[in-house]
């Protein structure tokens, strides 16, 4: 992964569970890690081979391997929120770079 190429920078979130003032207990998102992420393009030979995998995917994401990143949590990029499609692809399996496929939050 070339580090120029990482331009956006994504905030990955994990769900927990929240109480409020009145101790009820709430599922929400909270921040697990912000790091730089390269988008692929959708004429890209990685966003083709993800999206032949699951149709549902809208963006795709190379970022710098990370351990602990799971299908589990989504993606805010800016005001936007992404799922996570499937589990990470850690290319090559050589712990570098993982492919983050996504689709919209609504």
């Amino acid at each position: 992964m070339e580090a120029r190429k990482a331009r956006i920078r994504i905030t990955l979130q994990t769900k927990g569970i929240t109480q409020d003032s009145e101790l009820n207990p709430s599922e929400a998102y909270t921040d697990w890690l912000a790091v730089w992420a390269e988008p692929l393009e959708k004429t890209s030979r990685e966003f083709y081979r993800l999206s032949t995998q699951n149709t549902e995917i809208t963006e795709a994401f190379r970022i710098r391997y990370k351990r602990g990143v799971t299908s589990r949590q989504r993606i805010k990029v800016g005001s936007r929120y992404l799922e996570i499609i499937g589990e990470p692809i850690d290319e090559g399996e050589r712990h570098i770079s993982l492919l983050l496929a996504c689709k919209g939050v609504a």
